[in-house]
């Protein structure tokens, strides 16, 4: 038997960092390079040799996380509803994980996504394509609405400050489809049935 092919410098990299990510989000910048050895499963030495130094790992990290390729959603949607109820859930732990990266590694996350920032907008410009097909539909222009459902999500992951989240994935797709004020006849604050799609006909334009 064929040893198996072996890595390339850059897939071997990034091996090591999906495997100390987890610890890294538990002990943040304050982690050693043993622990990431440990993590990783491998020599200190090697993880010198494939980053230079712990910090540049670090920030390796951050980047790699940031520049992920968009996620593979299901490609069929009937609705802008469809849309919006299979990129919320997605987006919305996306930014929990960034959140949780920012929070653990502060100073060295910040930099890194300055620096980065057109590889974060990147996202911005998928979820609009999303919404093109249904752009008729839209009271915004795709990119709007794309950039909307990104601060939403960005609430919801941050929870400002709040030991739980206030906004839930629920309420981001229920702002996103039907704005905050309730139809005629409606309980104030009444909370939405549980698993239940909005209905996308809030979406029709209101006539003159």
């Amino acid at each position: 038997m064929s040893p198996p092919p072996r890595l390339s410098a850059d897939d071997r990299r990034a091996q090591i960092i999906d495997a100390v990510t987890p610890a890294v989000l538990e002990l943040g910048a304050t982690i050693t390079s043993r622990q990431l050895a440990d993590a990783a499963g491998v020599a200190e030495g090697t993880l010198f040799k494939a980053f230079g130094d712990k910090e540049s790992l670090l920030a390796a990290l951050v980047e790699h996380h940031m520049t992920d390729a968009e996620p593979d959603l299901d490609p069929r949607a009937d609705s802008v509803a469809d849309v919006v109820a299979s990129l919320v859930p997605v987006v919305v732990e996306r930014m929990r994980f960034m959140f949780r990266l920012v929070i653990a590694l502060g100073p060295i996350a910040q930099r890194v996504a300055a620096e980065r920032r057109d590889d974060f907008e990147r996202s911005k410009r998928w979820i609009a394509a999303r919404f093109e097909p249904f752009a008729h539909e839209l009271r915004v222009t795709p990119l709007v609405a794309a950039d909307v459902l990104r601060t939403l999500a960005w609430a919801a992951a941050a929870s400002w400050g709040e030991d739980e989240p206030v906004s839930s994935v629920d309420d981001i797709m229920q702002v996103l489809l039907h704005g905050i004020v309730g139809a005629p006849g409606a309980e104030s604050g009444a909370e939405p049935a549980q698993g239940r799609r909005p209905d996308a006909s809030a979406l029709e334009p209101v006539e003159a």
